[in-house]
């Protein structure tokens, strides 16, 4: 079972290295603004030097690697190494060999900006699913997180890469490049946190109820839902009632409604689950 996980591993790691280095040399390069993080260094020192930003984003990302072993998982840095290679080696190979390879910016740079930004931030999520990343400021992150969990690092981060969204308009020479780089980075947030979120709709309910056992009893039977019950008291009154959470699909919402009409003295509230992981359906064969 392991060697299948780790087979599957590989081949997202190979896909997110593969749609890394299409954005960055097909998208990013051509349209000439630097996208956020390592990636932006890498970037203008290619267009300052003429290095190929492969050969510098492993310049950067390897020593922040070794220091990442003694400070964080393992599994992380391996694989993070592992994607960070091969992102690397494609770029290379891409500008010997596939120069031509590149999306025609004159249209419209904007097409570029909004394809990469979604294809980089897919690629990180991606990585980040598997318990990697995709390196640079990743890293950094990850390793002062670890020896500072109460640290606000995403501020810290995002001020990071603003830094370097402005560093870039030295390199470019104006303000559109900057502009670019910025719009960006918020669709590649926009693409990461939209991957990162759980596919599965579901709702989170809570239903104060002093009939908790007829209500369980709809909703195992009708909705194929389980729940927890949890004895409360009113503040106002001082009743003791019962609290059932349950977790449904958000199509199956109007159906809960219809059945808590059955119960004039309940009372529901609830909110969108941001994500769910593992199993919330009742099966007919489970004793209820």
């Amino acid at each position: 079972m392991k060697k299948l996980t780790y087979v599957k591993d590989l081949l997202i790691m190979f896909a997110a290295s593969v749609i890394s280095a299409i954005a960055l040399h097909c998208f990013v390069g051509p349209a000439h603004y630097a996208p956020s993080g390592i990636d932006g260094i890498s970037m203008m020192t290619q267009e300052l030097t003429g290095i190929n930003m492969g050969y510098v984003s492993l310049m950067i990302n390897i020593p922040l690697l070794i220091v990442a072993w003694f400070f964080i998982s393992r599994k992380y840095v391996v694989y993070t190494t592992i994607f960070t290679v091969m992102t690397s080696g494609m770029l290379v190979v891409m500008e010997n060999y596939f120069p031509e390879l590149i999306y025609q910016t004159e249209n419209n740079l904007w097409i570029s900006v909004f394809t990469s930004g979604i294809i980089m931030g897919a690629r990180t999520a991606m990585m980040m699913k598997i318990g990697g990343s995709s390196g640079g400021v990743d890293i950094i992150a990850s390793v002062i997180q670890k020896q500072r969990p109460y640290l606000n690092i995403e501020t810290l981060i995002t001020a990071a890469c603003y830094i370097i969204i402005g560093a870039s308009f030295f390199v470019y020479g104006n303000i559109e490049s900057v502009i670019m780089s910025v719009v960006q980075m918020l669709i590649f947030n926009l693409s990461m946190n939209s991957m990162m979120k759980s596919t599965r709709n579901a709702v989170e309910v809570k239903i104060i109820t002093s009939e908790p056992e007829q209500f369980k009893k709809d909703i195992l039977e009708d909705l194929k839902h389980g729940g927890t019950a949890i004895k409360c008291t009113g503040m106002y009154t001082d009743d003791e009632k019962t609290m059932i959470v349950t977790l449904i699909n958000i199509r199956q919402m109007n159906d809960l409604i219809k059945i808590s009409r059955k119960y004039p003295d309940s009372f529901i509230y609830f909110s969108e689950a941001s994500g769910v992981w593992g199993n919330f359906r009742w099966h007919k064969h489970d004793p209820v």
